[in-house]
């Protein structure tokens, strides 16, 4: 008996793999940000100039580069961070400078 409804094996979009709209998308984005790039004019570069104290940025200019800045700029994200505290010699107990000495496996340094 054949299969009726539900998932197909090999059916669909492979995992991965870009949409042909937000491989346009990216097309467009890089153009602009490149055109922009080369005139001096990208968000960042207005929004400094602004508070460098530049007078010839517009009201206008300046709305429009905080309203494009998100779509040219990536926001930073947070990472997390692993580390540990080192501490001096002289702030460890007699107990944590034995555990050093011998390694961790029971024998001295060689």
């Amino acid at each position: 008996m054949t299969q009726r409804g539900g998932p197909r094996a090999g059916a669909g979009r492979k995992k991965g793999s870009t949409s042909e709209a937000k491989l346009i998308g990216k097309k467009v984005s890089s153009k602009v940000t490149s055109q922009l790039a080369a005139k001096g004019a990208t968000p960042l570069e207005i929004m400094a100039r602004v508070m460098a104290g530049d007078t010839s940025v517009t009201e206008m200019q300046f709305e429009a580069a905080k309203a494009a800045a998100p779509y040219i700029h990536p926001k930073l994200s947070a990472i997390q961070m692993n580390a540990t505290v080192r501490r001096s010699v002289a702030d460890m107990s007699d107990d944590e400078l034995a555990a050093l000495a011998t390694d961790g496996d029971g024998q001295g340094e060689s």
